[in-house]
């Protein structure tokens, strides 16, 4: 029995161990362990199937015509051959520059994560900037509090009150909603439909991208009300004064019409709030509009004005040195980079001839993916990716290396949601390679010499791990350590800031014209706003294979569906000007007029489509180039 990691992209990081058989894999999650206490959820429990399926690439894949599905088994050696004349082209012909790798949170060890870039910063190769989950909320929570590291949940002290804003956590955090329930937390849900998590909670609704106005009615409320801790707010900020004098321009008729909460429930969130001295975990999904970055840091100010500092939950960072592991010490060239949803755009720019993709599935994941299927057939990109199965951007490369599940190799990992580290080990040999292993025996093949680029496992971990204060030998006694790190308030002032010097200097005002904010609306007024929200039983792309479970369906309100002139079950199109789907329609109270449902990331391959194949890739350049595909607009037809 060994100590195991879930390195799969959520919040709760479980800790577990492992033991293999020979032929199945079983799970012993930690009983003590504050968080995991004692369970997996469901798809951690499912993670055998994953593991051991029958559908694992074995040998690298040759594509003989690229999105033909057509491959031919190779030796690794000739594979590596293929790889390597492929590179070597591309950066005779066009500059290093023009190989992008692209990479994220697939797997979460520190290692197999991040060990790869080594390799390619030795080439002077391009990089991603991250831009499709939380970079706009992260920039707009650096205006305010100079960090977007908040509370992890043992941090929080003096409080009974916790509203899980835009997000669902018995799917999405399931350990961390039970840390809170077990500890006879209130709970409060603010979300456009009633999700597993509303049911049986406190449950505040609110239309699409409205999510600005919601905090500024409560921050009114509370303010007004003086149900806030004055004195700690002004102690603790600058800028509250010309704060309240924005919110006191603000109608509460205006502000409860626009994000359709009614003031009675308003007023009785608002009381609960100040009394029990809410905190907020503030979700990743809404900040993923036009107006979503900037909703973040309004969202960010309610928790500070009942007393708390800081009083959000939403990145945790134990100060572990990443960067060491990617080796930008290699690079004799400033690095490139190019946004994450982006990818097509850049492509049809000839800034991308070389693809190397791991630890991703970009053609089920990223927005606009009609676009970027076109792009990299158009434009003859060499694509290499290297995954666990044939995924739908494998079916779109020249090359496909196999790769190991995290039961396979050594890693360590910390977590985005609380402050333990873990170690996770090797429990059978399997098939493929690791990202560690694989960027290793390229270096080897191309006949490089830098000691760093075939620098140990365990030597990694323990030059990581010592910028926390760990050693790799004690992380392998206890198999999890927590590392405590206290919060501190990052801005230029050292305190909260209303009026953001940093928000300043990107020309973003500090309370902004409502109306200019608004998703603008489409030249046919019968669209509907189209929200693509996580399935509760995958991550994002991951799963969907081996657990062969979706739900394909469109959800839709009753007053649109009269409108559109559907009933329940019916088969229809789903279109706009990016592409078009077919699926059938569920009609349900619970969504709000104007707003259309569907999940995310599914297989084409599988499921026929991908939502992605709808959602745009515009970006709010302001916060990060944050992508805004919930600012998307579908047209809903029966199909006769």
């Amino acid at each position: 029995m060994k100590r195991s990691v879930c390195l799969r992209d959520c919040f709760d990081t479980c800790f577990f161990k492992t033991e293999y058989d020979g032929k199945s894999l079983s799970f012993f999650p930690e009983k003590d362990h504050p968080i995991t206490s004692g369970f997996l959820c469901y798809k951690g429990m499912h993670m055998a199937e994953w593991a051991l399926s029958e559908e694992r690439l074995k040998y690298p894949l040759f594509q003989l015509k690229k999105g033909s599905g057509e491959f031919q088994n190779l030796s690794w050696d000739s594979a590596f051959f293929i790889f390597k004349s492929a590179l070597d082209e591309v950066i005779k012909k066009y500059g290093a520059d023009k190989v992008v790798v692209f990479e994220f949170a697939g797997t979460r060890g520190i290692i197999n994560r991040f060990f790869p870039y080594r390799f390619f910063n030795k080439l002077n190769a391009t990089f991603l900037r991250h831009n499709v989950c939380d970079t706009g909320g992260d920039e707009a929570l650096k205006d305010v509090y100079g960090t977007s590291v908040g509370l992890s949940p043992e941090d929080v002290k003096d409080s009974e009150l916790i509203v899980y804003w835009g997000m669902n956590p018995v799917k999405t955090n399931l350990h961390g909603y039970n840390y809170f329930r077990r500890r006879n937390f209130e709970i409060w849900v603010v979300d456009i439909r009633k999700t597993e998590t509303a049911v049986p909670n406190y449950f505040v609704q609110i239309k699409p991208g409205a999510d600005i106005f919601l905090s500024l009615l409560i921050a009114k409320i509370l303010i007004e009300r003086k149900w806030f801790d004055e004195e700690f707010v002004l102690q603790n900020s600058v800028g509250f004064q010309e704060f309240k004098k924005y919110l006191s321009t603000l109608s509460f008729d205006y502000l409860a019409q626009r994000c359709g909460v009614g003031l009675s429930l308003a007023e009785d969130f608002a009381r609960r709030f100040f009394e029990k001295r809410g905190i907020i975990h503030i979700g990743y999904g809404f900040q993923r509009s036009y107006e979503g970055p900037l909703s973040v840091a309004f969202v960010s100010y309610l928790p500070f004005l009942v007393g708390n500092l800081p009083g959000f939950i939403y990145n945790m960072d134990v100060g572990l040195n990443k960067d060491y592991v990617k080796g930008l010490n290699l690079r004799t060239k400033e690095q490139k980079f190019i946004h994450q949803s982006q990818l097509a755009e850049a492509i049809e720019n000839d800034e991308v001839k070389f693809l190397f993709i791991y630890n991703a599935n970009p053609l089920a994941t990223n927005p606009n993916v009609n676009r970027l299927r076109k792009a990299i057939l158009d434009k003859g990109v060499f694509v290499v990716t290297h995954d666990l199965f044939l995924t739908d951007t494998a079916m779109f490369s020249d090359l496909v290396f196999p790769a190991k599940s995290f039961f396979e190799y050594f890693d360590i990992s910390d977590s985005y949601y609380h402050r333990y580290v873990g170690i996770n080990e090797k429990i059978f040999e399997g098939w493929g390679m690791s990202n560690y292993e694989l960027m290793r025996e390229i270096a080897r093949y191309y006949g490089f010499n830098d000691p760093s680029l075939f620098e140990s496992e365990e030597d990694i971990a323990n030059n990581v791990l010592k910028t926390a204060g760990m050693s790799l030998d004690e992380l392998s006694k206890f198999g999890y350590m927590r590392v405590d790190r206290p919060f501190k308030v990052e801005t230029p002032s050292g305190k909260v800031e209303f009026v953001s010097q940093r928000r300043k200097l990107r020309g973003v005002p500090d309370f902004p014209e409502l109306e200019r904010l608004m998703v603008p609306e489409p030249e046919d007024k019968g669209a509907l706003r189209l929200i693509s929200v996580t399935y509760g039983n995958t991550i994002s792309s991951q799963y969907h294979n081996t657990l062969r479970m979706d739900e394909k369906r469109i959800f839709i309100s009753p007053g649109d569906a009269e409108k559109i002139g559907i009933k329940e079950g019916d088969e229809v199109v789903v279109y706009n000007e990016r592409g078009k789907i077919f699926t059938t329609v569920n009609i349900d109270s619970s969504i709000p007029v104007g707003c259309a449902i569907m999940f995310k990331a599914f297989w084409k391959t599988i499921a026929g489509f991908t939502v992605n194949e709808l959602t745009n890739d515009d970006v709010v350049k302001q916060f990060g180039h944050q992508a805004a595909y919930h600012s998307t607009y579908v047209k809903v037809e029966k199909r006769w």
